[in-house]
């Protein structure tokens, strides 16, 4: 068995329960594995169940993990799993010590080997106790040294390290996609807002687009508007594109690589979106909505393989609406950027990384000796 520990709901979004569905996907395909989702409300419950998988629900308070400690670490006793997956922002220090020291516990009825402590990571905050650490980040790979200083000081283990677009766990419909042909004149524009759009983002970009309906102004382009199941402003946009056929809104996706090799041209936020639009070649404009999100749209940008248009925090809604449409039909009318673009968005990632992550975490990673941490180590974690 495999347990997944993440949340979803309209504060924080779909992210965390998505890329772990992906890697359960993988774990199901490749290893025949029982998948137990783990969530503190029920709120993506039947997106889980409906994907085939048992949830169980702790009712907590997904900002609190440290409350449910001890209801997962005896979660893990009972059920034995050979790989426990944590993805949450919230988890601490000593929260993760307690669940590696139960899941790395050898099997006595069965006499199996101890299972692994996964986490998913793309912030640093500490020197997390895990057996694997997964930041399928552009700039992750920079970063091993950073991390290895890190848990060296904390005088805790440096545990197996997947770094790099190369684990990015993208959903089966983005492995083994074709070149795309990069049409000369673009028509299609996706927006892309995320499961929630807490930030009313799409919404913004409805109501400039409804206040801005001369041709010229947008290029006599095609804007698809992908609407997350926990979207709050679905009906208002659906009450702004009635009539201007301009504007086509897309409910329930199923598919959502079909739309994005549909697409010329993607807006999204600057999170693991951008990378199942480079798995597509789809041509993207990011913008920012976090502080964990700047590393990597500086590191797309950089590498000339996404534009940003900036952090719109902070600004007006219609400034919003209008930098992030302007800079989209911008680089939808740029050819021979959007060629350039594709190109390089096809070196980046295969689709394959929930694979890998899960051969690494479930088959063939060697635990990391875990020397004892001393008194110096436990101090300076309390």
């Amino acid at each position: 068995m495999v347990v997944f520990r993440a949340d979803g709901n309209p504060a924080i979004g779909s992210g965390h329960i998505m890329r772990c569905l992906s890697i359960a996907d993988a774990g199901r395909a490749y290893l025949g594995q029982d998948i137990l989702f783990v969530l503190a409300s029920g709120h993506f419950r039947e997106i889980v169940e409906n994907r085939g998988y048992a949830c169980a629900v702790l009712e907590t308070d997904y900002r609190c993990m440290d409350m449910e400690t001890e209801k997962m670490a005896e979660l893990i006793h009972c059920r034995r799993p050979s790989a426990v997956f944590v993805d949450s922002y919230y988890a601490g220090f000593r929260y993760l010590e307690r669940l590696q020291a139960e899941v790395n516990k050898t099997d006595e009825e069965t006499g199996g080997g101890p299972g692994r402590l996964v986490c998913i990571d793309d912030v640093m905050s500490f020197a997390y106790p895990c057996d694997v650490l997964v930041n399928y980040n552009m700039y992750g790979p920079d970063r091993r040294g950073a991390y290895e200083e890190m848990y060296t000081e904390a005088h805790v283990p440096v545990p197996q390290m997947l770094l790099g677009p190369e684990f990015a766990p993208l959903r089966a419909q983005f492995q083994g996609l074709p070149e795309r042909v990069v049409r000369r004149k673009a028509k299609n524009i996706l927006i892309l807002t995320g499961g929630a759009d807490p930030e009313h983002i799409a919404v913004c970009m409805a109501e400039y687009l409804a206040a801005h309906r001369q041709e010229q102004e947008t290029g006599g382009f095609r804007f698809h508007f992908v609407i997350g199941a926990m979207n709050g402003d679905g009906e208002k946009i659906r009450s702004i594109a009635s009539g201007d056929s301009r504007m086509v809104l897309h409910f329930n996706v199923e598919d959502m690589g079909l739309l994005m090799c549909q697409a010329d041209v993607a807006v999204s936020a600057a999170g693991s979106t951008l990378y199942e639009l480079c798995a597509a070649q789809t041509p993207a404009l990011t913008y920012i909505l976090a502080d964990n999100q700047i590393p990597g749209a500086e590191s797309f940008e950089r590498r000339g393989i996404l534009r940003c248009a900036g952090d719109v925090r902070g600004m007006e809604r219609e400034r919003i609406g209008e930098t992030l449409l302007k800079e989209a039909v911008k680089l939808a009318e740029d050819y021979e950027q959007r060629k350039e673009i594709s190109a390089r968005q096809r070196k980046l990632t295969d689709g394959n990384g929930a694979e890998r992550i899960v051969k690494a975490a479930c088959l063939n990673g060697s635990r990391t000796h875990r020397p004892d941490r001393g008194a110096a180590g436990k101090k300076k974690q309390s």
